[in-house]
């Protein structure tokens, strides 16, 4: 676990130094926001923007290990302890990502942002719930609600069954991103479905084994 901890220190000091190499090649003014059609809305001041990603970085490298010790079922991490560590690289990954599209668009602003993004959010969405019925019961990550605490077999059965629905939202995504249908809108509408169906269904099936 130390050696993973320093190979994600160890990516935050790249992203440094890569934000020391490409500073003065930056314009003074870069985009920092883009907007739901993915154009730029709002811009600020480069210093700010390259140094927001490695900091945030930074943060979730610390904060990270503190969760699993401060989480009421610290014990359950022990039993996910491969997929937790896939998860923390997952999100300090997609950031990393981020951080490099932006400056690539600050460089080349004709260039849009959306594909990059889109891509990007897939495949953290593929590695993430990919994983997602094999993690355990915790406070901090997942469907958390009262009755997926309660009982560990509500949690379980409500995973399963998200990990099955975001299996069917790959494949209309993917469908999707080809036929060039208002991706980022499809994207939204159909995680949002993803979303409410397991928390019905791990409600209905917390009061069958209540009523039990």
């Amino acid at each position: 676990m130390k050696k993973l901890f320093l190979y994600k220190l160890w990516i935050v000091i790249i992203m440094f130094l890569i934000w020391a190499y490409f500073y003065p090649k930056l314009p003074s003014i870069v985009p920092i926001h883009w907007g739901i059609d993915w154009k730029p809305d709002q811009m600020g001041n480069k210093l700010i923007h390259i140094l927001v990603f490695p900091f945030i970085v930074l943060f979730m490298v610390i904060l990270f290990p503190i969760l699993s010790k401060i989480d009421p079922k610290k014990e359950n991490y022990e039993k996910f302890a491969k997929v937790w560590e896939i998860f923390q690289f997952s999100i300090i990954g997609f950031f990393v990502y981020i951080y490099f599209v932006t400056l690539y668009i600050s460089l080349n602003p004709e260039i849009s942002i959306n594909k990059f993004m889109m891509f990007g959010l897939w495949i953290l969405f593929i590695i993430l719930w990919n994983y997602l019925w094999k993690i355990r019961q915790n406070y901090f990550v997942w469907i958390k609600l009262p009755w997926t605490y309660a009982n560990e077999e509500v949690w379980n059965k409500t995973h399963r069954i998200a990990w099955k629905l975001f299996v069917i939202w790959w494949f209309l995504f993917l469908i999707n991103w080809f036929l060039c249908f208002s991706p980022f809108f499809i994207f939204i509408l159909i995680l949002i479905l993803i979303l409410i169906v397991p928390i019905l269904y791990s409600y209905l099936i917390y009061k069958r084994l209540w009523k039990k």
